[in-house]
């Protein structure tokens, strides 16, 4: 089991850097249709200039390091040699948590982000409006974060029992 989560975890952080960078790389290439087509813009936008596009890509990578980070933090987890480790558990999956609650918010801000800086170079009243957030099937990674946060804590006073039994013995 331990080695089909390690590769779900690998092909997701895969999946989302090839699709990012295909996306990215053709709108450099002057085909702009993958790159509105993602962020709901008008098909036949003109490309924008290279300091959005830039600015967009940046835009993108730290939810990606996000994402990263949480699946570290997971693959401690399964290198833990000590199943009773409760504390150790806990800290990973506590770092789990945060990392994927920073890949929601960071890949929400993109979402709601993205469409302006990429349609800066338009006239105003060709510019879509802005949307706080977009609720999409990425919201599974701020209710994992909201479950991983409350195991954390689960196991944290798991670990203090567990000591307290220690003592006793």
């Amino acid at each position: 089991m331990k080695l089909v989560a390690r590769l779900a975890m690998l092909i997701t952080i895969v999946y989302f850097t090839f699709g990012w960078s295909v996306l990215w790389v053709s709108a450099f290439q002057g085909q702009g249709e993958m790159l509105a087509d993602a962020f709901d813009l008008p098909l036949d936008m003109p490309v924008p200039g290279a300091l959005a596009l830039v600015v967009g890509m940046i835009m993108m990578w730290p939810a990606l390091i996000s994402l990263a980070l949480g699946f570290w933090a997971l693959d401690r987890i399964l290198l833990l040699r000590d199943p009773q480790d409760f504390s150790r558990m806990g800290d990973h999956l506590r770092r789990c948590a945060w990392a994927f609650l920073g890949f929601w918010l960071l890949n929400a801000l993109n979402v709601a982000m993205q469409p302006i800086v990429l349609t800066a170079h338009l006239a105003p009243e060709m510019r879509p409006e802005f949307e706080l957030i977009d609720i999409d099937v990425d919201v599974v990674f701020l209710v994992l974060a909201a479950v991983f946060l409350a195991i954390s804590r689960s196991l944290k006073q798991a670990q203090e029992i567990a000591d307290e039994n220690s003592q006793f013995l």
